[in-house]
């Protein structure tokens, strides 16, 4: 149970981590390039992802501190 936590956890604190860059990312071009249309559409349509992975994430992330890690009995790598 805790390899499938633990990789829940893994993908999707690196989805949330790409995709907040290219939210921000996006959103600082469509500044600085005076588009606020592409503000106002990222935010409309990956902002809502971006918060869900970041909650999938610290739900996962808490679950992973009720399990244990197994221990390595000695001679084992």
């Amino acid at each position: 149970m805790r390899k499938i936590i633990m990789s829940i956890f893994i993908l999707s604190v690196f989805l949330f981590t790409i995709l907040g860059t290219v939210l921000v990312v996006g959103q600082m071009l469509g500044l600085f390039a005076l588009q606020g249309s592409w503000v106002i559409g990222l935010d409309e349509n990956l902002a809502k992802v971006v918060y869900f992975m970041t909650s999938i994430a610290a739900f996962s992330g808490y679950l992973l501190s009720y399990f244990k890690k197994a221990e390595l009995k000695e001679g084992e790598k």
